[in-house]
């Protein structure tokens, strides 16, 4: 009942934001036709370059725990083996299959077979990496220099500037374009916005 409910409530909020999204397209359509010099001092006005290279600039600084995990390479490998160990426990002893199967999926029309595969493939990936955290783990507490050897070998630092330098270049070829077929535009605009708010309306008093 209280999925039933909130299912209701998502797709009634999903249709009036479509509603409000179509009101806009009208507007903006008939802006077109009537007073497209309006929307273009707008778009002016509002059209504002944001570099993504400030947003990124956390995600592309290195924060290093290594140092910690050595100095404290007792306490830390112990932690790190006590998680894998009661990780290989929980889905070797405790995990129920059947009861994942009944429970998670119970409101997904999802075939049997895609189900089992899916948590076989869940049931796989945490003892997998609950195996490899316990390796790394006695490394810490017993040869922490062999780790360290590996780890310097394997540290890359990969830059995120690279494949954010497609949204670094200003594309203002659509705003030509509009402006250039005003009238074609603004028919398109207005006819499609006009035809969703119909489909969406219908679709409101349904729910």
């Amino acid at each position: 009942m209280n999925l039933l409910f909130t299912d209701a409530v998502l797709t009634r909020s999903l249709i009036l934001f479509l509603l409000l999204g179509s009101v806009a397209g009208l507007f903006a359509g008939s802006a077109l036709l009537l007073r497209p010099d309006w929307l273009l001092r707008a778009s002016n006005f509002a059209n504002r370059w944001i570099s993504t290279r400030r947003l990124a600039r956390p995600l592309a600084q290195s924060y290093s725990l290594d140092n910690w995990l050595y100095r404290y390479n007792r306490v830390s490998g112990t932690v790190l083996f006590a998680g894998s160990v009661y990780i290989l426990f929980f889905f070797t002893a405790v995990f129920d299959k059947q009861s994942m199967l009944s429970n998670v999926f119970k409101f997904a029309d999802i075939p049997v077979a895609v189900r089992a595969g899916l948590t076989d493939a869940l049931v796989l990936s945490g003892i997998s990496g609950a195996v490899f955290v316990a390796i790394v783990s006695l490394f810490l507490l017993f040869r922490p220099s062999m780790l360290r050897e590996l780890e310097l070998r394997a540290n890359h630092k990969t830059s995120i500037r690279q494949a954010l330098k497609p949204l670094e270049s200003p594309r203002a070829g659509l705003d030509a374009y509009v402006f250039q077929n005003v009238r074609l535009m603004g028919i398109l605009i207005l006819a499609g916005s006009l035809y969703t708010l119909v489909i969406l309306v219908s679709n409101l008093h349904g729910i």
